[in-house]
């Protein structure tokens, strides 16, 4: 397993985490022939402006976790990961960990030639924050109110 090199890893705030390391996204996309000068790019946040991102978390919008991109100076392939609030750790780690494979096969299928291409995974914050209540045992009052309101899917803004 080829690792993929690390640009840089931003130091996170308190109650943020990112959801995987480069190891485990080496471990998954490190043998992919587009990936061969890539680098990984751990990133706080996935807006340039910090208002807005905030207000994505407050409203538990959807977030990227990973971005495969090119890098507009060197053309070369970029990999960022991006932060999430600790609280939703396990289920980005769980999320990224189950799209991986479909991002290899992505990017083994588009070939070299595809500069413009990007690839993103997202997490819908709402949709994590559902599921990791249906985890727990439900009053009878949240089960009635679970099985009245759909849980809602989203994709990938941009993707």
């Amino acid at each position: 397993m080829r690792r993929i090199p690390t640009a840089r890893k931003e130091k996170l705030p308190e109650g943020f985490s990112y959801p995987l390391g480069s190891e485990a996204v080496s471990g998954i996309l490190g043998d992919v022939p587009q990936l061969s000068n890539a680098r990984i790019w751990f990133v706080w946040r996935d807006e340039y402006w910090a208002s807005n991102w905030r207000q994505k978390l407050k409203a538990r919008g959807e977030v990227k976790l990973l971005e495969v991109t090119h890098s507009p100076l060197s053309g070369e392939r970029e990999l960022r990961v991006y932060s999430v609030p600790s609280d939703y750790s396990v289920a980005a780690r769980e999320h990224l960990l189950a799209e991986l494979p479909g991002v290899r096969l992505k990017l083994l299928t588009t070939g070299r030639s595809s500069v413009t291409r990007r690839i993103l995974v997202c997490l819908d914050l709402a949709d994590a924050e559902e599921a990791a209540n249906q985890s727990r045992q439900p009053t009878p009052g949240e089960r009635l109110a679970r099985s009245q309101t759909p849980l809602a899917r989203r994709g990938c803004a941009n993707h």
